[in-house]
């Protein structure tokens, strides 16, 4: 878990298996046992997560948030971040910033 979120914009999980001295078999045992999920849905949230907290600070724009964390695609980014949050990106970021005017500056 801590390789994965140090890594969260280049993580595999052959990665993770080289770094842990494990077979992705037993990567996917263990980490199903010890999380009760699996380990590319841990990415997942991982990554929406640090997403999350990148957009709160400000300074990024929603493209550049989605690649700082492992997303190649804006789209899949917004996609998963929608699926996760039920809000847009930008909706998100304009909740948090308490913005009425809906304009999204990034």
């Amino acid at each position: 878990m801590r390789y994965t979120d140090s890594h969260l914009d280049t993580v595999s999980l052959d990665a993770v298996c080289r770094t842990n001295s494990v077979s992705e078999r037993t990567l996917r045992r263990r980490f199903r046992a010890a999380t009760d999920m699996t380990w590319r849905q841990y990415l997942l949230q991982s990554r929406l997560l640090a997403a999350m907290t990148l957009m709160d600070r400000g300074g990024s724009t929603v493209h550049g948030v989605a690649r700082a964390v492992g997303f190649e695609s804006p789209s899949a980014f917004s996609r998963a971040f929608r699926e996760y949050t039920g809000q847009t990106p930008t909706q998100f970021r304009r909740n948090r910033r308490g913005d009425a005017t809906g304009i999204d500056s990034g």
